[in-house]
């Protein structure tokens, strides 16, 4: 049996629905291909020392690999070199952004702005097209910039100065968004180098009365998820985050294994929206009146799956662009919800008369509902799918999509018509009830660390194991810290129970980590790491296998831990 390799994750956080999906991805990978992962979420380098000094558990000897999106976690090209270099010669992917000689996984940046440019100038005519840049430092960001340019420069259309402005990638950009809309009057497009801007500038042109889709035409990059429901949904380039984290965890495993590593491009494709002025449902809706409300057809479940595949990969699709394929599924499930269920699950339902599930929902749509049988829909349809060439990472995400939209499907019906069975509780009821049994541990009693690690399910975490520093650290303000190089495990659980460990046994080397004997007791071998640190006092480390529904709770429950062990007696 091959070596099992440990990979270490840096991301800056969790929240942002971009390194959620790659930390999904990797996990996934992970699993796959029999790999230990190291999650740190370790800020942004440079701004929070406490967080920060996780990053060098990836030179611990073991860690094998290291997984890096310096871009996101760099605020420059020095700090890049600093950190790379303390890396002692470990081997390095990077994740986005290239630097140097590494290699790195990241999108194919030139085909979606390309795309989304030809549409604009030769669908829309539009002759004054504004770029909206990303940061200097960002790879991404330049890649983007150079193929407006280029795209401009092909159709001998005009680039000024004031008509690249740049912004930093998030959503505090306000200032620039407003500059670029002053500074050019009559512009009739607008290229952001991501959605995060793209959000911005959507406020700034609100600010000026403009319309957004009429007056002005606004594009994005990374077709985050709440891109397709902004007011209006916003035209975006579709790239897998997923599929960023999956490629690059199997490349590390392989790298960790001695093979050398190339460059991995993952191609992007435009998904055009109403904010291009386009309406991608237009042809969807008339697609289903003509095959079903006007013929009255019923469809049984092959037909239902055949007709939904057949529309996405031929003949009444041959206008949608590939990276469409995915979000017409979604959206088909989610307004057969809106009809049948009158949930809203969209901003905004759309009045189509669809009969063609009358065979699963019954005469009464909400009250006779086969919810068996609309499974059996759904897997038909993933089924039929697979048959068709698709690579690894589309068949994943498919399969991910299907759950999802089983459990939406699940969760309406039992709130609707009672009649499924009890839906466990929600991520936010989950982090409530673990948030009560924080606050109920006595900090000074001898199980404390013990009802810690028991309270830990709620939050769908089995294996974790908390590891203290010999007496509490304290750091001032704008003072390095190192993480000391004895540490003591106090506490862990498995798969078996929750385990206190006896003080002579407690002493560990801070490298032995994720080499520690008690963390391949579970299933799971991806695990954060999370500093223990408050009110200026660093207390050690612990590594939990958080469960990827809570990954954007990451932080409120990084406070709620933070907050009890602080005041556990040392």
């Amino acid at each position: 049996m091959s070596i099992r390799r440990t990979v270490a994750l840096l991301v800056p956080e969790l929240y942002n629905e971009y390194f959620d999906g790659v930390v999904r991805g990797a996990k996934m990978a992970a699993t796959e291909k029999r790999i230990n992962l190291l999650i740190v979420v370790g800020g942004e380098y440079g701004v929070n020392q406490e967080d920060n000094a996780l990053y060098s558990l990836a030179s611990q000897r073991s860690i094998d690999v290291v997984m890096a999106p310096t871009g996101a976690i760099m605020r420059n090209s020095e700090d890049t070199g600093r950190f790379l270099q303390s890396l002692e010669g470990k081997p390095v992917l990077l994740i986005s952004d290239k630097w140097g000689d590494f290699p790195c996984v990241y999108y194919d940046n030139t085909t979606g702005i390309k795309e989304a440019m030809e549409y604009l100038i030769k669908e829309k005519g539009c002759s004054r097209i504004l770029m909206f840049a990303g940061p200097e430092y960002s790879g991404d960001g330049e890649e983007r910039l150079e193929e407006y340019r280029r795209c401009m420069n092909e159709a001998r259309l005009p680039v000024e100065d004031r008509m690249i402005v740049r912004g930093n990638h998030t959503e505090d950009c306000l200032e620039a968004a407003r500059k670029l809309i002053e500074d050019n009057p009559g512009a009739q497009a607008i290229v952001c180098s991501n959605d995060r801007q793209a959000q911005t500038l959507y406020r700034a042109l609100r600010e000026k009365d403009i319309s957004i889709g009429k007056d002005i035409y606004v594009t994005g990059f990374d077709d985050l998820s709440e891109s397709a429901y902004m007011t209006p949904p916003l035209a975006s380039v579709n790239g897998s985050h997923i599929a960023l984290g999956y490629e690059a965890c199997t490349i590390a495993g392989r790298m960790g294994d001695g093979e050398e590593a190339k460059d991995k491009i993952l191609k992007c494709h435009f998904v055009n929206r109403e904010s291009a002025g386009f309406d991608p449902y237009s042809q969807l809706v008339s697609f289903e009146r003509r095959k079903n409300v006007r013929t009255g057809t019923v469809f049984d479940i092959p037909s239902l799956t055949s007709t939904i595949v057949d529309f996405i990969f031929t003949g009444d699709a041959n206008d949608y662009q590939a990276g469409c394929q995915r979000k017409l599924l979604e959206d088909f499930f989610r307004r057969m919800l809106d009809t049948h269920l009158g949930e809203v699950v969209r901003r905004r339902s759309m009045d189509v008369r669809d009969y063609s599930v009358a065979n699963i929902f019954g005469p009464d749509s909400t009250m006779n509902i086969d919810c068996d049988r609309l499974f059996r829909v759904l897997d038909s349809i993933y089924r039929v799918y697979c048959a068709k060439e698709m690579s690894e990472t589309s068949r994943m995400e498919l399969s991910n999509l299907v759950a999802q939209v089983k459990s939406e499907v699940a969760e309406s019906l039992e709130r609707r018509t009672g009649d499924m069975r009890k839906i466990v509780d929600s991520r936010h009821g989950s982090i409530s009830r673990f948030s009560r049994k924080m606050i109920e541990i006595d900090p000074d009693s001898d199980d404390r660390y013990g009802k810690l690690m028991e309270a830990l399910p709620l939050i769908g975490v089995i294996n974790a194991s908390i590891f203290l520093y010999k007496e509490p650290i304290h750091l001032e303000k704008g003072e390095t810290f190192e993480i000391p190089d004895k540490i003591y495990l106090k506490a862990y659980r498995d798969h078996t129970g929750v385990h206190i460990v006896d003080e002579k046994h407690q002493e560990t080397s801070t490298e032995d980590i994720m080499d520690y004997r008690y963390l391949e007791g579970g299933m799971s071998h991806s695990f954060f790491a999370m500093s223990l640190h408050y009110g200026g006092y660093h207390r050690g480390i612990m590594l939990i296998d958080l469960d990827d529904e809570y990954n954007a709770s990451y932080p409120m429950i990084n406070n709620e831990i933070n907050l009890v062990v602080s005041h556990f007696r040392f």
